[in-house]
């Protein structure tokens, strides 16, 4: 598709046309160009069919993630005083803690599907933490959030939902009024108390953007840790020399996230007025995905892009997107994926796949890039001290 056809018009069996674009630049202009290819399907006449019955006008996307400015520029800058450099850099003791208590379980067995074992847990507890979810908490919001996100995956009904996120509401509308009580150091009493220009996030926007970074806050950090396990036990040249030289941890991430990134497309954009673009007429309504994987695959901007090396410097990739929508959790995921990796391969000797890699599946769906088991074997004898 990159090469003989990177703008492509797909039309589904449905009859809506989805259009697949898959070339660095042309990406880079969908992602800026917040004018013709929005994010707010209550803009313009977006074609709906396939998509999931809302659960109620509003509440569920009132985030940065569903908004186009102005009100995502309003959006943003609320959350980005709750989501600060300091929060996040302060978070390293806890993430480096967490990666060993959790593999403090497992090291002795010898085995374990690192999945559910580590790369789930681990993002899980640290938005967890950020956010103030107390523990005992933890499970029943996983469970409501993925009910509300993924009904799919659940076999769920409407209905089921529609509790679930009553559920979730009643749960947070209680968080949120003893964090305006009794304000605490954490993600939701920020966001409780953000002000600009003497406005607030409604209750409403609290509630969505709490469900906004439940899910986005462990969902594609769990991607970047398995795909990239995987990928350095694919490369042992390049493992062996990240041990021989662990000030290359950070650049090796960025190299992960170019080389088999977490997010396999970018979330849905629809067209919002008649427009050409590279040469191809598209309508209102029209759905536009970006796929960032590809992006960081093009050899018109990355020498040898199908060559997994931690070395490469010049590594401008689009794993976190780009414009308006820019991941704002970037810093957070960098952070967690270099000190997850680093401490699962510090901690376990001879880390190897435990099954032949063509027993490895994928996740279906067009939006993540990840796998749902990764089965790791590893000499439980040899003890390292952390």
């Amino acid at each position: 598709m990159r090469r003989d056809d990177p703008v492509y018009a797909h039309t589904a069996p449905d009859g809506r046309v989805i259009w697949y674009v898959t070339r660095y630049d042309d990406i880079a202009a969908v992602l800026k160009d917040d004018r013709r290819f929005g994010k707010d399907p209550r803009l313009g006449k977006p074609d709906l069919r396939g998509f999931e019955k809302p659960l109620r006008s509003g509440d569920i996307n009132a985030n940065m993630l569903f908004s186009d400015p102005p009100d995502h520029t309003r959006l943003r800058a609320l959350v980005g005083q709750a989501f600060t450099p300091r929060r996040v850099a302060a978070m390293a003791g806890r993430i480096r803690q967490t990666a060993d208590e959790l593999l403090d379980r497992i090291a002795p067995e010898g085995a374990a599907d690192l999945i559910p074992a580590y790369a789930l847990p681990l993002p899980v507890i640290v938005i967890s933490d950020m956010l103030g979810i107390p523990t005992a908490d933890r499970d029943e919001i996983a469970r409501w959030s993925q009910a509300i996100i993924s009904p799919g995956s659940r076999g769920l009904t409407y209905s089921a939902r529609k509790q679930s996120m009553r559920a979730f509401m009643h749960y947070l509308r209680d968080l949120f009024a003893r964090r305006q009580a009794d304000p605490q150091d954490d993600l939701i009493t920020a966001l409780v108390q953000a002000e600009e220009a003497g406005d607030r996030l409604s209750e409403t926007e609290l509630f969505s953007m709490v469900a906004l970074l439940l899910v986005t806050g462990h969902e594609t950090t769990v991607n970047l840790i398995g795909n990239g396990a995987l990928a350095l036990l694919r490369h042992p040249d390049q493992l062996a020399r990240l041990r021989d030289e662990p000030a290359l941890w950070p650049q090796a991430v960025e190299e992960l996230l170019r080389y088999d990134g977490p997010v396999e497309t970018s979330t849905t954009r629809w067209v919002r007025e008649a427009a050409t673009f590279r040469g191809h007429d598209m309508q209102p309504g029209q759905l536009m995905r970006a796929v960032i994987t590809s992006a960081n695959r093009d050899a018109a901007h990355f020498h040898r892009p199908d060559e997994f090396d931690i070395g490469r410097s010049d590594n401008r990739h689009l794993a976190f997107g780009l414009g308006t929508h820019y991941c704002l959790g970037a810093p957070l995921a960098r952070l967690e994926g270099i000190i997850a990796l680093e401490t699962l391969f510090q901690r376990l000797p001879a880390l190897r796949p435990a099954i032949p890699a063509e027993e490895l599946t994928w996740r279906s769906g067009v939006l993540f890039r990840g796998l749902p088991q990764l089965p790791l074997a590893w000499d439980s004898s040899i003890r390292i001290i952390t």
